[in-house]
């Protein structure tokens, strides 16, 4: 934290990427504070909205595999379905995304964060929107395969892992403007019948009790 300028959180990214040695000698904590994010950047800087927000998708998925607290909650809700985590690319937003971002002050840094900012995936402050919460993504699918197809995401639902939040803060987030895409459409194209819930969640409870052909109203 010292020698870098940053937060505690921040501190612990560049830990786990090892780009630390474990004790550091006293010429580097004195050094000024460094803008440059020596963590590597989860998205592309040239990618477009379509690429953008599939790297977005892969990061999220990625975080969730590597954060206790998000599985703990699917465990309690009685979803942690190692199949279903996987097949529909659920994800977890830990706040760590701007961390790999270059600094808005540089030229990369502007464009990508000013991309993200244009998709809602970061807000005008430069938080993530889904801070906090499990992303499940909603993908468009292939016509020819009937597969989705996880290079689009029409959409991205978001739940709060934890009801401890201050009053007013919403539980269930999405992209701003209107919600596209029918979650598991795959599944809906194969079925003569259709299992209709208001919520993501209770849906993923059907789909992991068994009826796949299950999908949300939001």
């Amino acid at each position: 934290m010292r020698a870098q300028g940053v937060s505690f959180r921040h501190a612990v990214e560049l830990l786990r990427a090892d780009h630390f040695p474990l004790a550091a000698g006293p010429s580097s904590l004195q050094r000024k504070q460094s803008t440059v994010r020596v963590l590597s950047p989860p998205i592309a800087a040239d990618a477009d909205d379509r690429a953008l927000l599939a790297q977005v998708v892969d990061y999220y998925h990625e975080s969730f595999k590597g954060s206790p607290e998000a599985q703990e909650y699917l465990l309690r809700r009685g979803l942690m379905n190692a199949e279903a985590v996987e097949h529909f690319r659920i994800g977890f937003a830990n706040r760590t995304l701007g961390y790999r971002l270059p600094e808005k002050n540089r030229a990369a840094g502007e464009k990508m964060r000013g991309s993200l900012s244009r998709l809602g995936i970061l807000r005008e402050s430069g938080h993530e929107h889904f801070n906090g919460s499990l992303v499940i993504p909603i993908f468009g699918v292939e016509d020819e395969y009937r597969i989705a197809d996880v290079t689009n995401v029409r959409g991205l639902y978001g739940r709060k892992i934890t009801d401890a939040l201050r009053k007013g803060t919403p539980l269930h987030l999405y992209l701003p403007g209107p919600h596209r895409g029918v979650w598991n459409e795959e599944a809906l194209r194969m079925s003569p019948q259709v299992i209709l819930c208001e919520s993501l969640i209770d849906a993923l409870t059907f789909w992991c009790a068994g009826f796949c052909n299950v999908t949300a109203a939001y």
